[in-house]
Order: structure tokens, then sequence, then C-alpha cells
């Protein structure tokens, strides 16, 4: 009867967590900043990401500086980047890295943007309605960062079928859209970088293994003491016969 009662009490406490889990799994799955490529509400780029993923470009994301990962012949995004500090204070490094040979497609709504203003001395042609830039070995787009959202880019295609176009025109070996200046990094942990829905998943498994390590771990019915065996000596019986004959003669 007890061991039904802790039983009953296990699965209790298991649902109410897990009710939990799933209530902050709603309550925190749009915690993505917009213009990630992890966002698909309104302002997020899944759509520009898995739109080109499905045309077969060599796509993937970027956790840490562009001159940490990215090769020459590879093309980084940079999409309205939520650290704009971050991104100012690495600008040289950016660029110096476009100097080498590589590409940086790099949308933002203020305009002149960041880059704009760093390369206001080179010059540049219209592809579309954005600029590019030739930059020594390498190139730069610039352009707005809300046209390539999600909710804009059904609408008015365009804009990403200018940049599909140059990306075939460049044939990279890696396209990366850079979340790192969304504030994702590669020292977050696996954790951290995995989608929410598996963190919530991953959640759930600890919390029912703990359950289960509880429900076994708990005492059922009353303590049965210990008593250790007392040694007992080799001639005890011999003793005790010689003391009671003793007492009888």
């Amino acid at each position: 009867m007890m061991k039904n009662k802790y039983l009953i009490v296990i699965i209790v406490l298991l649902a109410v967590l897990l009710i939990a889990v799933s209530w902050s799994f709603n309550r925190y799955t749009h915690r993505y900043p917009d213009y990630s490529m992890l966002s698909n509400e309104e302002f997020g780029i899944s759509l520009l990401y898995d739109t080109l993923q499905h045309l077969q470009f060599p796509m993937s994301t970027l956790h840490r500086p562009i001159g940490e990962a990215a090769g020459l012949n590879d093309v980084v995004f940079i999409i309205q980047p939520s650290q704009p500090r971050v991104c100012n204070c690495m600008t040289p490094d950016i660029l110096n890295w476009v100097r080498s040979g590589g590409r940086l497609i790099f949308l933002e709504n203020r305009h002149p943007n960041v880059i704009d203003n760093a390369l206001e001395a080179e010059n540049y042609t219209y592809f579309g309605n954005m600029r590019l830039y030739q930059v020594g070995m390498g190139e730069v787009l610039t352009g707005r960062a809300d046209s390539v959202a999600n909710i804009n880019l059904m609408y008015k295609p365009s804009y990403g079928e200018t940049i599909a176009s140059l990306l075939s025109a460049w044939n990279p070996s890696r396209i990366y859209f850079a979340e790192y200046y969304h504030g994702f990094s590669a020292n977050d942990g696996a954790f951290r970088q995995l989608p929410v829905s598996l963190q919530m998943v991953v959640l759930q498994v600890i919390l029912a293994l703990l359950a289960l390590l509880i429900y076994f771990s708990k005492r059922f019915g009353t303590v049965i003491p210990y008593y250790e065996e007392v040694e007992r000596d080799e001639n005890e019986q011999v003793l005790v016969l010689a003391r009671l004959y003793k007492q009888r003669r």
C-alpha cells in the first residue's frame, strides 16, 4: 500500500514537471533574436536560409568571428547584427578577411551601414538595389536587412532572387550565416546551441530519469535493524559445561 502511494506521488510530480517544461517551451520558443536564421518569426531569416539550402547551396552557421573559421572561398552573411558594438569593433578584421579573398553579404537597416561607412572611399556598382564593392581580392554586398526577413521575402522575392543569382556566380565552397553576431558563440557549449525543441526533450528525459531514480532508491516498509553476529569462542561450550559440572559437585 505504501509503495503504491509513493508511486502515485512520483507520477504526479513527474506530470507537474513535464507540464512546467512544456509551458517554458511555449513561453521561450520565440527567444531567438530578429534577423537570426534560427527564428521563424516575422523578422527571422529562416526562410532565406532554408530556401538557399533547398537550392543545394552548401549552407552552414558560424559561431565564431569570421577570420577564425571562414575560408577565402566562402561567403559569410551578417544580417542586422544584434551586437553592433562587437561588429563595429571587428570591422577592420572583417574587411581584412575580405581583402584576402573572402566574400561578405552585409545587410543592415540603417543606411549607410557600418560597412558602407568603412568602404566610403571604395568604388561600388549596383547589383539590383544593393551595393557591390570590390575590396582587394574579395567582394562585399550591402543592402537592407528587412528585405530578406520572413515577412517580406514571400511577397517581394526579388531581393532573395538577386542574392541567389550572385551566390551562383560566386560558387562558394561554403555559405555561412554568422550567428556569432547575434550572440551565439562557440563557447556557449553544445546544449545552448541545440534547438529549443531538443533542449526541452533533453530536460524531460533528465526529469524522467531523476523521477525513476528517486522511486527505485526509496525504502518501502519498516526498517529492519541489523544485528552484528556475535563471534563465539571456539571452547565456549566446553567452558559452559565445565562450569555447570563444578556447580553440581
